[in-house]
């Protein structure tokens, strides 16, 4: 599965305009940063990493998951989609070219994010490989509810529960103390996420999240097999 630079350059040159001229993806970027200044204000534990991880998972989900679900299922509605899907370029063209713009958007709020909470005594290196992780794997969600819906409102629709799940699922579970819930969220890569900083955090050696960074490697290759395999069938779907 080659990778033509040209075509690749020029998918993302068309998703960077239209990007930036999208008052829904601007407003979706900005709504994380808000949050790390709302956090920023708060005094708390220190040992408590809530002030950098919340706004983290939420510009993620945002940035990374639903701007990307938004943009397919608009292309989807235009019928743009299909006709780059015939097009002599390959799924790894297309699925690349239409992710890098959204890449890019996130890691920019993700960074903001960071700046303004204060970076922990954490390594930044782990970090920036554990937030690039998680930032694919919810790109690839992204990707597969984009290519589910029929519309871009629709995407919201299909996309919420989900996404909420993954994100607010491990703040807020833990204080409900429900035992089945706790046994699924703690799979879940947003939680292994949340984990890995908090260990890095106490002890700052890359043998502490060793499982953790198992646990996002699978996901990463579990959710980009299934992107894949969505497009293929969105791709020769009558």
């Amino acid at each position: 599965m080659m990778l033509s630079m040209r075509r690749f350059k020029a998918m993302v040159a068309k998703e960077w305009k239209d990007g930036i001229r999208n008052p829904h993806i601007l407003l979706n970027a900005g709504m994380p940063i808000l949050l790390a200044l709302l956090f920023a204000q708060k005094d708390g534990d220190p040992a408590d990493l809530t002030f950098l991880t919340v706004p983290i998972l939420v510009a993620i989900s945002i940035t990374g998951a639903f701007v990307q679900a938004a943009m397919i299922a608009e292309e989807k509605e235009k019928n743009t989609l299909r006709a780059l899907m015939l097009s002599p370029a390959t799924k790894l063209e297309v699925l690349a070219g239409k992710s890098a713009t959204t890449v890019l958007f996130a890691l920019i709020v993700i960074a903001a994010c960071i700046v303004i909470s204060g970076v922990p005594d954490v390594n930044i290196a782990y970090l920036a490989i554990l937030s690039v992780l998680l930032l694919m794997i919810f790109m690839a969600l992204g990707t597969v509810i984009g290519l589910i819906a029929r519309t871009a409102s629709e995407s919201s629709i299909v996309g919420l529960p989900v996404l909420l799940f993954f994100i607010f699922g491990p703040i807020f579970v833990p204080d409900l103390d429900v035992p089945v819930l706790m046994n699924v969220i703690r799979w879940l890569p947003s939680q292994q996420y949340v984990v890995a900083i908090t260990e890095l955090h106490r002890d700052g050696a890359f043998g502490s999240i060793a499982g953790q960074m198992l646990n996002l490697l699978a996901w990463t290759a579990l959710t980009g097999a299934l992107c894949f395999l969505a497009y293929g069938r969105q791709r020769f779907d009558k």
